[in-house]
């Protein structure tokens, strides 16, 4: 009988995976009853919650943190990060708006390619992201914190101080539209969110980011190409947040430079909440969902209750701060290997 080679037995999960060298650990749900419990709090405090505009509002701005979260979700898999999703939205949705305002390109095609030219732009951020990581070996924190400045700048350089507004419907579609009754945004983000959840579960590229992600030099001893699935992790991260900068304009219904402030700390704490690993090789899409439906509902309920931004800030940072150490506790006790 023909042995398997190493590849062959990460593509099959066997082999070095995270979950069979822990096999205490499952799936968090954990983020199902705080949620229930938060419902029930905002209502009580203000039943506006429960209005059929207000929720519709609070999935609409939900959708841009599962766009974001579902690529940093692939990333942090890669035992990755990215600080420039922020960054990204705003040089994106800058150069989205660009496009629609130009005289070049008729209004039929303007609003397609503006989408196109966004998601493109933001793979291109994330190429140079990963290809510092992979080929100058540099801490992704680190370059991802120098992008994340640079490409900030890039989006002032495109834009400069200034804004455009009013676009095309077909354009403003993505943000404040309705598909049977339902943010289209939503549908959107959640049609992403179920592609995300098929490459990762159902792909050779998943399985391997993975691995890449639960212990590189095995990955790297078993024949992976694992430079390749890095930049790929840091490639659609990026792309998603091209296209969360398209919708986030066409929400908005303006382009303007200072968007996107303070998103990559959304993304990370919604990824962080829903128990992907912040450390690699363990991911959940799942849970990703339930993270920004928490997140999202939080901010909401923290402004029907007439809560100053600053604080809103405040409740932000230390909900990340308490999310990364509750998730550290929970996978040691679940069995996760020290290392």
């Amino acid at each position: 009988m023909k042995s398997k080679s190493p590849v062959d037995e990460v593509s099959s999960g066997k082999g070095f995976g995270f979950l069979e060298r822990n096999p205490g650990l499952v799936p968090p749900l954990g983020l199902l009853v705080p949620l229930i419990l938060l419902v029930a709090l905002i209502t009580v405090v203000n039943p506006v919650f429960l209005d059929s505009r207000n929720v519709f509002n609070v999935f609409r701005q939900i959708a841009i943190f599962l766009v974001l979260g579902t690529g940093m979700t692939i990333v942090m898999a890669a035992r990755g990060i990215d600080l420039s999703v922020g960054s990204t939205v705003a040089l994106t949705g800058c150069i989205a708006g660009l496009i629609l305002k130009s005289s070049i390109f008729g209004e039929g095609i303007s609003w397609a390619l503006a989408i196109v030219a966004a998601i493109g732009a933001g793979a291109a951020v994330g190429l140079v992201n990963g290809f510092a990581v992979t080929a100058f070996k540099v801490p992704p924190l680190i370059v991802t914190l120098g992008t994340l400045t640079a490409v900030r700048g890039l989006a002032y350089l495109v834009m400069g101080s200034d804004q455009v507004r009013n676009f095309p419907d077909a354009f403003l579609w993505i943000g404040q539209g309705r598909l049977f009754g339902l943010p289209a945004a939503g549908a959107i983000a959640l049609a992403v969110v179920l592609l995300g959840a098929f490459i990762m579960n159902s792909t050779r590229f998943g399985t391997y980011v993975l691995a890449v992600g639960g212990d590189r030099s095995a990955a790297i001893r078993a024949g992976i190409r694992v430079r390749r699935y890095e930049m790929g992790a840091y490639i659609i991260c990026g792309a998603l947040a091209g296209l969360a900068g398209a919708m986030l304009v066409a929400r908005l219904n303006a382009a303007q430079a200072v968007l996107g402030a303070t998103m990559e700390l959304h993304a990370i704490a919604v990824v962080v909440l829903g128990g992907t690993f912040l450390f690699g090789g363990y991911a959940t899409l799942l849970g990703t969902f339930f993270g920004a439906v928490f997140l999202g509902i939080a901010e909401n309920g923290l402004l029907l209750m007439g809560v100053p931004f600053y604080w809103q800030q405040i409740v932000i940072g230390t909900t990340l701060v308490v999310a990364v150490a509750i998730q550290l506790y929970r996978f040691r006790r679940q069995g996760m290997a020290s290392g």
